[in-house]
């Protein structure tokens, strides 16, 4: 619920760096006030939490922080504190998501109620669920990087159920994984160090797919084949043949892949994506018009409901393809009782 009180010494503490990013202090904050502060900061730029330190002075904290996409990023510097995520929170200001710590200074503890506290070494990533009630303590000086990552996000690549048990890994040394939780706390990072007046929307949709990319490697879930990958990128361009702007960036956007990626997959079949897309369009076709149900539609309508924005363009590469033109294809195809159409 909004206070004036603590809503005028939140917005006293804001302040923004040359990049744009908007940073807050409690420094300068009321002591009786910074828990509340940082709680309210919290709720609207992160995740609904109750904020405490043991010390007189409270929490005396600095966070960057940055919504991009959907996703909650913030760069936190503190006193020993805590912050807990009460089952009245999760049920009252839900955020169905996956939430990264990255310890960079300090230790932490994580308690979820249900097994033992888990320590949270410098150098190591925690990744849990928003909406499970859960207590996070610093007994030192810490520092930390810490994003939400909506699952609505996860639900378009398949993996809407990943980590809903607490992990940790590390993010420094060595190691596939380790290097991956690396590459994914660069990736977050990077918000606070993009140069300012840049094109928000183009950043926003490159650091989504990248960082669905990299969850992909981070997830407990195995990735998939070769084989899934091109049996879901065929699946998706036939739910889009009538869309004539369908591009590879889409396709390989769909299945969280780099376009080099894709085209490697298609080429290991001795294919390119956009012949395979061609190829489908083309069958498509052939069936619209040998289907007795079509025989009053028109070849242009054929083309255009097989994803050819140009009926001439349609009849040139149908003919290339299945050597007979599409009118000559609908006159040669049968209908259930043996007639021709004309």
């Amino acid at each position: 619920m909004s206070h004036p009180e603590i809503d005028s010494e939140l917005e006293n503490a804001l302040r923004r760096d040359k990049n744009g990013t908007e940073i807050i202090s409690t420094v300068d904050v009321r002591p009786s006030l910074r828990n509340a502060v940082w709680e309210a900061r919290n709720r609207s730029h992160l995740i609904g939490l109750r904020a405490g330190s043991p010390t007189p002075s409270g929490l005396l904290g600095t966070m960057r922080s940055a919504v991009v996409n959907g996703m909650s990023i913030a760069d936190i510097t503190g006193n020993a504190h805590t912050v807990e995520r009460t089952p009245t929170m999760a049920d009252q200001l839900p955020i169905d998501s996956v939430m990264f710590t990255f310890v960079i200074a300090g230790e932490s503890f994580h308690f979820n109620g249900t097994s033992p506290p888990v320590l949270v070494k410098q150098g190591e990533l925690a990744i849990y669920d928003s909406d499970s009630p859960f207590m996070l303590g610093f007994s030192e000086a810490m520092h930390a990087v810490v994003a939400s990552l909506p699952r609505h996000h996860l639900a378009d690549i398949g993996m809407q159920d990943c980590f809903r048990q607490l992990k940790v890994m590390r993010h420094a040394g060595q190691g596939v994984e380790t290097q991956t939780a690396r590459e994914m706390l660069g990736l977050l990072r990077s918000v606070f160090e993009r140069p300012a007046g840049g094109d928000v929307l183009e950043f926003g949709e490159s650091l989504l797919a990248n960082t669905l990319r990299t969850f992909r490697r981070l997830s407990v879930q195995p990735a998939q084949t070769s084989d899934r990958y091109f049996s879901a990128a065929t699946a998706f361009i036939e739910r889009h043949l009538d869309d004539p702007g369908l591009s590879i960036a889409d396709i390989a956007h769909e299945l969280s892949l780099s376009q080099r990626h894709l085209g490697r997959i298609f080429a290991a079949r001795g294919i390119t994506v956009a012949r395979h897309v061609q190829q489908l369009r083309l069958e498509h076709a052939r069936r619209l018009l040998s289907s007795p149900e079509n025989r009053y539609m028109s070849v242009g309508e054929v083309g255009r409901r097989s994803g050819f924005s140009s009926a001439s363009h349609f009849s040139r590469v149908f003919h290339a393809h299945f050597d007979v033109s599409p009118t000559d294809s609908r006159h040669a195809e049968p209908t259930a009782v043996g007639v021709h159409f004309v």
